[in-house]
């Protein structure tokens, strides 16, 4: 194949080949048609990979990426309804029957902090949901009416008072509302959150840490913490529009020293030497209060997909502690992103693949300096070959920027290059970009359907796949226990994330989340927006969950984290000591205290030692209560 140095991505040919044959085999649509087309595009893609010019998985994302281009275009055009075209689903149980019994044609997506995504997860984890895509989040309300439907119909043996049907009811209530209106426009929700930490908290997780993660990238200091804000939608027909706002109070911070600043200059390639930039000087951060717009999207429903433009977060990944890809850890980005909002199936022979997903993501990245305003890009498309299964593939690339053409030839060199830009400099016009791979999967145990849960999430830079260089990969197992003899309602769940290679060389913190030709990399407004354990490091948490009822939870989790040895002293001053430590112990409580109150509150004691910042060990206590009224 091409080799590390030279990696491929997506397969063309087998793209372009299947498109094609989609489009006739959909017109004409006899068996001998389909067999002679697929064949052919079939033997196209096979030579490609004879000839070692792809990866196999090149040429199967290659290839079911051209079927479902090749379908749309001819759904677009064609006279015919869906059912003409591919027949009934394949049985799956009642929900891929049939759409969701309701009115509206479209629906906004469910915010990724909502108390649905554990619930839904849970239902699936006992048994009840066959095809939920949880590396694809968020989900349209629609579609998560149509998991309830599926968890529903497997649930309906047991009795009204048992724990998974008094959860299906709390969903139903929750999910339900307004869904018989083709039109409406109306505040979901109001909140205010106050949050205190006393001593001084981590805030840079592309350098020293992260105290508070998953939180959207708002600001936060030592000291007193405020947010208060309001959720709004609005839907017409296949329009539909969302939006959180939030008046933001952080106190301020002072200046790193000059050391400190040295120090991350070098880390970031940014000292001025053979042809870098020069980093910033240390400054302070002033005191945050502003209104702000978490979340702001418009979207239209085009048959199967959703067309969307705005600031959306997202969760592609398996994991609770976040996704190695993309996570909701930073400030959302600024996105075209279009997305199956629900399962399908692939025509012929690829029927067997099971239901699909897939989404396409256009987005711009903010606060980045060297170089300013680049472009991210990232195409993902996930499978669930059983109802235990789900396995997803990820390609992504920052491109473009300053200093970098912002051409479709350059996007174009951005999809189809096959090997690395030549030259070392860092303002090079004719780069190709900072591409990124991904593969992730969960299984259900045989044996253990019902109880245990296993999943891992991969990630690589510079490769066509992890699995092309496992070593060179950062990774991220884990396993889930829904349940434990006797206590049906505490779960456990246990998590390790490490961004640092799997070999006994310690690459530091220029390999991962980094790259020399964008070096803020990986970061949106400043923060990662992929895991928050940062560049060069291992972390370990574990969880566990107490669901009094679908309306109180109290979850109590562990995290310890160690950054590499060679993170600091491999591109910093001697003088500073090796890597670091920090470890977390946190307790949270939900309550829906009435149908439309809600009340979150947050404990969380850390201590940490990074004498690249402090000689000696650091503690912080953060605690938060979060009040929710719902108008809906």
């Amino acid at each position: 194949f091409q080799g590390a140095s030279n990696p491929s991505f997506p397969s063309t040919h087998s793209m372009l080949s299947f498109t094609v044959a989609s489009v006739i085999a959909h017109e004409y649509p006899g068996w001998l048609t389909q067999t002679l087309v697929y064949t052919a595009a079939s033997a196209v893609s096979i030579a490609r990979a004879s000839e070692r010019q792809h990866f196999p998985g090149d040429i199967v994302i290659g290839g079911a990426l051209g079927w479902a281009i090749g379908r749309q275009v001819y759904k677009a055009h064609s006279k015919f309804k869906e059912d003409d075209l591919y027949g009934p689903p394949a049985p799956s149980g009642p929900q891929m029957a049939s759409e969701p019994d309701v009115s509206p044609r479209s629906s906004t997506f469910v915010p990724l902090d909502s108390w649905v995504y554990p619930a839904l997860g849970r239902l699936a984890a006992l048994g009840y949901i066959h095809t939920q895509f949880v590396g694809l989040q968020p989900w349209t309300r629609l579609e998560c009416l149509r998991q309830l439907d599926e968890a529903d119909y497997f649930s309906l043996d047991l009795p009204p008072e048992s724990d998974v049907r008094q959860l299906v009811a709390a969903l139903r209530a929750e999910l339900s509302k307004r869904m018989d209106r083709q039109r409406y426009a109306e505040i979901e929700s109001v909140y205010a959150r106050y949050m205190n930490i006393s001593g001084a908290p981590l805030r840079d997780s592309y350098h020293f840490g992260q105290t508070v993660w998953n939180d959207f990238g708002r600001p936060y200091d030592q000291g007193s913490n405020f947010i208060g804000g309001a959720t709004a939608s609005a839907v017409a027909g296949p329009f539909f529009f969302y939006v959180q706002g939030e008046y933001e109070h952080a106190p301020r911070r002072a200046a790193l020293t000059p050391a400190q600043q040295t120090l991350i200059n070098s880390m970031d390639s940014n000292d001025g030497i053979a042809g870098n930039p020069v980093g910033p000087a240390p400054a302070p951060i002033a005191t945050t209060d502003r209104f702000y717009p978490l979340e702001m999207y418009a979207g239209v429903e085009l048959g199967e997909y959703a067309l969307t433009f705005g600031k959306q977060s997202l969760w592609l990944g398996p994991g609770e502690s976040a996704p190695l890809m993309v996570s909701d850890n930073a400030d959302p980005m600024y996105m075209l992103r279009l997305v199956h909002t629900s399962p399908f199936y692939l025509p012929w022979i690829f029927r067997y693949l099971g239901p699909v997903e897939d989404q396409w993501i256009f987005a711009k990245l903010s606060g980045h300096q060297f170089p300013a305003r680049p472009f991210f890009n990232l195409q993902k498309i996930s499978f669930h070959p059983t109802k235990n299964l789900e396995i997803g593939f990820t390609r992504a690339s920052l491109w473009g920027g300053v200093g970098h053409p912002f051409t479709l030839h350059a996007l174009e060199r951005n999809f189809l290059a096959l090997g690395d830009t030549p030259g070392g400099t860092f303002n090079n016009p004719a780069d190709i970009g900072d591409r990124k791979s991904g593969i992730d999967f969960s299984y259900r145990v045989p044996g253990l359907r019902d109880w245990l849960t296993i999943y891992s999430d991969a990630y690589s830079d510079d490769d066509p796949s992890p699995l092309a260089n496992p070593r060179r990969a950062a990774v991220s197992p884990g396993i889930y226990l829904s349940h434990f003899p006797a206590l049906s309602k505490l779960d456990f769940r246990f998590e390790a994330v490490s961004t640092q290679s799997l070999t006994a060389t310690d690459r530091g913190g220029q390999f991962l989340y980094f790259n020399f030709r964008y070096h803020d990399s990986n970061t949106n407004k400043g923060l990662l927006f992929g895991d928050s354990v940062g560049r060069d490091a291992r972390a370990y948490q574990g969880f566990t969950t107490y669901h009094f009822s679908p309306k109180a939870t109290l979850e109590l989790s562990y995290r310890q984290l160690k950054v590499g040895n060679a993170f600091f002293i491999s591109c910093g001053p001697a003088t500073f000591a090796c890597g670091g430590t920090q470890s977390d112990a946190i307790a949270k409580f939900a309550w829906r205290v009435r149908p439309k109150l809600s009340v979150d509150t947050f404990l969380q004691y850390e201590r940490w030692l990074l004498p690249a910042l402090h000689s000696t060990a650091q503690s912080d206590t953060s605690g938060s209560i979060q009040l929710t009224y719902h108008l809906k």
